[in-house]
This record gives structure tokens, sequence and C-alpha cells, in this order.
């Protein structure tokens, strides 16, 4: 690992020479490489060995041999995890530098053909090329990813104290008699203020012009004929 923060913000690409003489550099790893990482750990190791193999808490050097081994005896189960999370971690050696709308013709197609060269060397590695290169990847990263798990460690030891003196679970699901009683309490009961209409009128309509109508003084024809008649007699 770089010994300065100034290293560990820009560090010098670390160069590996393969077996066939392919000079390669070793990137430093990022959110897509470590994905790729974690499958050949969970494919190849299984989560409980690395689950009691990987403590975060222990002394670096002892950390990075840990993982290292975790990473070798992973391969076999999870070859294609390894192939893919070893080609993410290298770029060929001497590539023109620049974005490629700055760069000539003839640096682009140099850039190419070293990308194949690449791509061919790494489709089936030699065993002894897959080793260096994945010894120098725990190498350089061992440190971040043991600060990260501690980081994610802590995380997780706070989420469960911070859920432990709760009674039950944060929602628990009602029984069907609870359901029932909760909805019979929330349900209005019926009214007795009025019987019920059948010419679609609604129980308030007591306050309405026509209620008010049927209370006035005023007599009604069919009343007021009787009256006139023995008034007449």
């Amino acid at each position: 690992m770089p010994d300065s923060e100034l290293d560990r913000l820009d560090p010098d690409p670390v160069v590996l020479t393969l077996e066939s003489g392919l000079q390669v550099e070793v990137v430093r790893i990022k959110t897509r490489q470590f994905f790729r990482l974690l499958k050949v750990l969970t494919h190849g190791a299984g989560q409980a060995l690395i689950k009691s193999s990987l403590d975060f808490g222990t002394d670096g050097a002892e950390f990075a041999q840990r993982m290292m081994s975790l990473v070798l005896i992973s391969i076999p189960d999870a070859e294609s995890e390894t192939i893919e999370f070893v080609q993410s971690m290298v770029r060929p050696h001497g590539l023109a530098p620049g974005p490629q709308s700055r760069l000539t013709k003839q640096q682009r197609e140099a850039n190419e053909e070293k990308w194949t060269d690449l791509s061919a060397e790494l489709f089936n590695p030699e065993l002894d090329d897959i080793v260096t290169i994945v010894e120098q990847v725990v190498r350089q990263e061992a440190a971040d990813i043991q600060a990260l798990g501690k980081r994610l460690a802590s995380l997780l030891e706070l989420a469960r104290k911070t859920g432990a003196g709760q009674d039950g679970t944060p929602e628990e699901t009602p029984e069907p008699e609870e359901l029932e009683t909760a909805s019979q309490d929330l349900s209005p009961g019926p009214s007795t203020s009025s019987a019920p209409s059948t010419d679609g009128a609604t129980n308030g309509s007591s306050g309405s012009r026509s209620a008010a109508s049927a209370r006035s003084p005023r007599p009604s024809a069919a009343a007021a004929r009787p009256a006139m008649s023995s008034a007449s007699g």
C-alpha cells in the first residue's frame, strides 16, 4: 500500500510482467471491481467461510494473508468470476494518455492493439499470472477493504442495538380477529333520529325549505274546504 495520503489519492501504477512478457498495470479497485471480488468470494468460499475467516479487527498483515487465502481457494469454484475480476483489475502498460478525442489515429490504433493483446492473454491466463495479479490486488487493497469492513460492521451493530429495545417488530401483522374488532370500532353506528326515507331524501332534510313549508301555519286547500262548508251551513 502507498505510504502517504498523496500516494493513496494518486498512486503510481504497479507494473507486472506476465509469463508471455506482456506488461500490465494493476489499477485501484472501485465499485464494480469490488462487487466482482465479492462474487469470487461468495461463489467460491461461501459466506459462512468468509464470516469465520475474515476478522476485520485483526492485524493488517494477518487480514491481508487471510483474504489472499480465501481468494485463492475460491478460484476453482468461481472460475468465471475470477477471470472477470482479474480482467477488470489490469490494463495494458504504455497506453497513450489522454481522451480518445485528443489522440492521433496512430495512437488510437496502438491503444486498441494493446487492449486486444491483453484480452487474448487473459481469456485463458496462466495460473502463475492469476496468482501474481491477485496477490498484488490484495496487497494494495487489503487495508481499504478492512477499513470498509469495520465501518459496515459498526453500522450493522448500531442497527442491531437500536432495534434491540423494542417490543416485537416495528410493524407487527395483526391477527384476523384484531382486524375485525378494529373495523367494528371504526365503523359509524346506525342513526336513530328519523325513520329511513323511501323517496331518496336524507335525514337532514328536516332543516330544508320543504320541511319548513310543512310546518307553515297556512292551511292547505283540502283542509280549508270543510271549514268553508260548515260556515255556509
